[in-house]
């Protein structure tokens, strides 16, 4: 089960900002035109913030890995940010060729202060892991994640725009994101087992913020 910062934006809510036109208008700048036909416009803004890592490492025969996730997004005028955390883990002993971890866990209260720069970071949540190891009994156990992030190379970002009509309705969106590839460290803790420990660098990590806007016009039919 994968989870990325810009899919997860289809779990952040949504604000509606319903306008009945641009301001003020004289006869001197523009004709008057009735409040009835004054367009319609909606817009929903959503800004969010994320964290991924990537941890393997190998204990004479026994492999894991682990990937570790934890994304914030809000709304202007909303009070209750959207949060979630997501960890997988897969163990294996090399040798026997057994499977001894395979499960994940979410979490929808977390931690995750990312300054602005993107410079780094830190990730601190507790989840409930279920384990298929053993598909007809999986195993639930508690899990805590303390991750820190810290930046290795400049900032990438991409912008997309978006613009259609349909039904009378003009449709614009777009969405700009900003990453920077990071190194990272901490503990991932399942049960008394940890899965992850503080000498276990990251072999690949990510701090990222995306804003993403869309906005309708709906113009009053003549």
């Amino acid at each position: 089960m994968e989870r990325t910062a810009l899919g997860v934006l289809a779990l952040a809510g949504t604000l509606f900002v319903q306008l009945a036109g641009a301001g003020p208008s004289t006869a001197a700048e523009r004709p008057l035109i009735k409040k009835a036909e004054r367009p319609v416009i909606t817009k929903t803004i959503v800004r969010g913030e994320g964290v991924t890592a990537e941890f393997d490492h190998t204990d004479g025969c026994i492999q894991t890995n682990v990937s570790v996730f934890g994304s914030v997004f809000t709304v202007p005028g909303s009070t209750t940010p959207d949060k979630l955390g997501f960890v997988s883990v897969t163990q294996v002993n090399t040798c026997t060729l057994t499977t001894l971890i395979n499960g994940f866990g979410e979490a929808s209260t977390l931690d995750l202060v990312v300054p602005n720069g993107l410079a780094g970071g830190r990730l601190r949540m507790s989840l409930e892991f279920t384990d298929y190891a053993d598909p007809v009994n999986p195993a639930v156990s508690p899990m805590t994640a303390d991750v820190s992030f810290r930046a290795t190379a400049r900032a990438t970002t991409t912008f997309a725009k978006s613009v259609s009509f349909s039904g009378g309705i003009r449709f614009v969106s777009s969405e700009g994101a900003k990453s920077r590839a990071s190194s990272a460290t901490g503990t991932v803790t399942l049960g008394a087992q940890k899965v992850v420990s503080r000498d276990t660098s990251s072999i690949s990590a990510t701090i990222a913020s995306v804003v993403s806007k869309e906005k309708t016009v709906a113009r009053p039919v003549k």
